[in-house]
């Protein structure tokens, strides 16, 4: 099998990491239980690692991550403009459900002196503790996902390499049946199937609440040696109970995901409009339905995937036309879809919020956004506003890796939120190897791509890999920077552009991994699990899959595969 520009990796391996010491690593903690937390215990298990050796943090009750679902959306008050990426922990949710109070075990039984039924339990005098009168119940921490929500990518290419959506006789599944692009249930069955093996080594309802790397030796001279025997404190909470707890670890995969500190810019006024006008700023995070936002004069800002996909579910309720912001003018086959120059009207980017008239002055069309073309837009006002919803994605935040969790000679991992700074190839830290990151990269296949990641690192911790120097890390983090990384060239801008793969990006960059992986020393034990490489039939799905999921909408949510939706790869 081939490569997508990955043509240097063994040369380079061979020339820069022969002589560096191994990795010794007996315990591993995994943060989040989602789909890139699953994939990584997968293939450290796969590796050789003991599951005595591996623990998987999840504060949720269940599996899952962003598919883990929840009706309840968080009750903190919106901060309006929200640009700070320092975000605290997500604060849980307690459900309030009445529980039926035990029955008194002692009720229908007759003592044989007052003596005794003094110090019975729950008496006052006995030394033992009173019955419990009520279980905790798990807490929530909502996710951004909505009710009528369906993936835009199909089934067949968004899978893991092992698992199957459907039984289709190629291999195992996890459902009989179900649409090309699945809805969020199915997506969240296939995750507690996948996750059967590994379900073990979670700990629910345990939010980390600080990681911390343990005082490395004074010996500067250890340099590569210390940086790859480092120790990892973890703190943590058990949410049921609240007792904490204090663990150390030689490897920390951060799997938290990127979808909990929602963005909403700073725009002229948007502070003052929001005191004035309190609950008519939302963010996607908060979206569940359409129906609270039924005749009612709605602004949907951004028009991302997400943007789209809500705009056209609230602008069959709300009064007409909906008003979508954008920076850049919709494709035609999308705004048909959204129902643009009917129930939907596309403006330019929002200039300023007006107080008094409760509304905003945008610029009358997408398009550029310098402050030279800016000047000369023309610009309308929307007044009488209801309901203002921001799709415009999230920050990256840690919150539970400080400025004091690593060392003042390592960067800060987070600025503005908009990338993550420290990391080669977008997921191992180039100061701390033993530290990663998957996942990060956007507008991708999520799944394939945290396996790819997974293979290599749980290779390279087992040692069957190489590990590059810090030089060549840190060298490879500036070929990401200037767009020359695995992912291939892409747009150079701002910082946000960082982790914003090109288009088919995704498909160098995994197959740029899978052959990376496949270069691991197999003479030892374990000899791994492969990762997945895309060929033909995957590179052409990856192609076209926004035109079917246009044509998946069009035709009712109905389709079982890409050929009934009129695609078919020759």
């Amino acid at each position: 099998m081939g490569s997508l520009g990955n043509d240097d990796i063994k040369d380079d391996a061979a020339d820069n990491t022969s002589l560096l010491p191994a990795f010794s690593i007996k315990r591993i903690a995994i943060i989040g239980a989602g789909p890139s937390g699953l994939a990584a215990a997968k293939h450290l298990l796969a590796e050789g690692f003991l599951s005595s050796e591996i623990d998987i943090y999840e504060q949720q009750a269940e599996v899952g991550g962003v598919w883990n679902y929840s009706a309840v959306t968080f009750q903190e008050q919106l901060r309006v403009p929200q640009i700070d990426a320092h975000a605290p922990l997500d604060t849980p949710i307690y459900p309030e459900t009445s529980v039926e109070q035990e029955k008194d075990e002692y009720e229908d039984y007759v003592f044989d002196s007052d003596e005794e039924a003094c110090t019975a339990p729950g008496s006052g005098a006995c030394s033992l503790p009173p019955l419990p009168r009520k279980e905790k119940q798990p807490p929530l921490f909502p996710s951004p996902m909505y009710d009528y929500l369906h993936t835009n990518i199909p089934h067949t290419l968004m899978r893991y390499s092992d698992l199957r959506f459907t039984t289709d006789g190629k291999g195992k599944g996890a459902h009989e049946d179900c649409e090309i692009f699945p809805s969020r249930q199915v997506v969240q069955e296939y995750l507690l199937q996948y996750a059967r093996d590994v379900r073990h080594l979670v700990r629910f309802s345990t939010q980390v609440t600080n990681i911390s790397l343990q005082s490395p030796p004074s010996d500067a001279s250890k340099g590569e040696k210390c940086r790859i025997h480092e120790k990892w404190t973890v703190y943590s909470t058990n949410l049921l109970t609240g007792v904490p707890r204090v663990e150390n670890y030689n490897a920390v995969v951060v799997a938290s995901g990127h979808y909990s500190a929602p963005y909403i810019p700073s725009v002229p006024e948007i502070a003052t409009f929001a005191k004035e006008h309190p609950g008519i700023i939302s963010h996607s995070k908060t979206y569940r339905t359409p129906s609270k936002f039924a005749g009612k004069r709605v602004v949907i800002v951004g028009s991302s995937a997400s943007g789209l996909d809500i705009a056209s579910q609230i602008s069959a309720v709300c009064a007409s036309p909906l008003i979508m912001s954008a920076r850049s003018p919709i494709p035609d086959d999308q705004a048909a879809h959204i129902g643009v120059g009917d129930k939907v009207r596309v403006v330019g980017q929002i200039k300023r919020f007006l107080v008094d008239e409760r509304g905003i002055e945008v610029f009358s069309t997408p398009g550029p956004s310098s402050a030279e073309t800016e000047s000369e837009k023309n610009t309308e006002k929307i007044l009488d506003v209801d309901a203002i919803l921001f799709c415009t994605g999230y920050l990256f935040t840690f919150p539970f890796i400080s400025t004091s969790s690593l060392p003042a000679s390592t960067p800060p991992l987070v600025t503005d939120g908009r990338r993550v700074h420290g990391v080669a190839r977008h997921f191992i830290h180039t100061y701390h190897p033993t530290l990663v990151f998957p996942a990060l990269p956007i507008k991708i296949i999520p799944f394939p791509l945290a396996e790819a990641q997974a293979a290599v690192f749980s290779r390279l911790w087992s040692n069957r890999l190489p590990l590059p120097s810090h030089e060549e890390l840190q060298s490879w983090e500036r070929e990401d920077e200037e767009g020359q990384g695995f992912e291939g060239e892409r747009v150079i801008g701002e910082g946000k552009s960082f982790h914003v793969f090109p288009k088919g990006g995704d498909a160098r960059y995994i197959n740029a991994l899978h052959d990376w992986a496949l270069q691991a020393d197999g003479k030892k034990t374990g000899e791994g699990k492969e990762p997945p490489f895309w060929g033909d039939e995957e590179l052409w799905q990856r192609s076209i899959y926004a035109q079917a999921k246009m044509r998946f909408e069009k035709t009712g949510r109905k389709a079982k595969t890409l050929q009934e939706l009129g695609f078919e790869h020759e």
